[in-house]
């Protein structure tokens, strides 16, 4: 069997029996490429590969990637091999006894409330359908703290307008209801009443549409954001998930409890979580040092 008729098996289980998305496929076939190219590299195949080959294939990444890529790419391996020892086709998981690279905990990038202000207000200015929508999508996923790919999967019997309800589908297609403020409904109000202008099909379900009447996509939301991002006077790089870090995070800065941000978040571990703690105590430093008195004076002499 060649490497990549074993690698088809093994994305056809993730597919049919964990139910993995496509996006997620994708991730693991490009990494199991990568390994098995520096396998044959090697002078060795993928089927007899034996741990000092997996270490030396990670030892290779290590200055070029980051820990949390380089443990990404061990994971995929990892799973792949273990299917493969389970259907007979290794003898043995040379993943075993490899240890993933350890990690630091990077507090995540977010908006300070300020910016989100700005944003939201010099997209509020236009009137176009697009820029309708471009407001819309951009309250809501504020509002939902949502992933992008939620965002863009939203269909408009999604939408409990009453309830100010909104379900979307999360990673491992596992549904979740978020609530949503009334900046953002008010927002998706007025995009919806003017939606058909985009010529969608009688039976287009996305809430979403690019100006050809489509659902939106993932990369068009980033070049939206980016667009208004700068048109606001902020030049600092962003990506959408930026607005998913703020939102959890500005709810913890108001009290919120870290069980209900997990629940609103669709984490399936409090730990990951836990990491908005950390940019909330570095705001509180940075509050502090700016205005405690005696945060940065020196102590006078006796």
């Amino acid at each position: 069997m060649t490497a990549e008729d074993a690698f088809q098996s093994f994305l056809n289980h993730l597919k049919s029996v964990r139910d993995c998305s496509d996006h997620t496929l994708r991730a693991y076939h490009a990494d199991l490429l990568e390994f098995a190219q520096a396998v044959e590299d090697q002078n060795l195949a993928w089927d007899t590969v034996d741990t000092p080959g997996v270490r030396s294939y990670l030892h290779s990444l290590y200055g070029r990637l980051l820990p949390s890529t380089i443990s990404r790419k061990l994971a995929a391996i990892r799973s792949f091999y273990h299917f493969a020892l389970s259907r007979g086709e290794v003898s043995q998981n040379p993943c075993e006894g490899v240890r993933s690279p350890k990690q630091s905990q990077r507090a995540p990038k977010i908006f300070q409330q300020d910016e989100i202000d700005r944003l939201m207000g010099a997209v509020e200015k236009a009137e176009t359908v697009l820029d309708k929508r471009n407001l819309a999508l951009l309250e809501v996923m504020y509002a939902g703290g949502l992933r992008v790919s939620e965002l863009v999967g939203i269909n408009l019997l999604d939408v409990d307008k009453e309830g100010r309800m909104i379900r979307v589908r999360g990673k491992g297609k596992k549904e979740r209801i978020v609530p949503v403020g009334k900046p953002a409904l008010e927002a998706l109000n007025r995009y919806v009443l003017v939606r058909s202008e985009l010529n969608p099909e009688p039976d287009e379900p996305a809430v979403f549409l690019n100006r050809f009447g489509k659902r939106l996509n993932v990369r068009s939301v980033r070049n939206i954001l980016n667009k208004w991002q700068i048109k606001s006077g902020n030049w600092k790089s962003v990506h959408p998930h930026m607005l998913r870090h703020s939102a959890a995070t500005h709810l913890l800065e108001e009290g919120a409890e870290l069980r209900h941000i997990q629940e609103f978040l669709g984490h399936s571990r409090l730990s990951t979580t836990q990491r908005y703690t950390q940019v909330s105590l570095e705001q509180l430093m940075r509050v502090y040092d700016k205005s405690h008195p005696r945060a940065t004076k020196e102590k006078a002499n006796d």
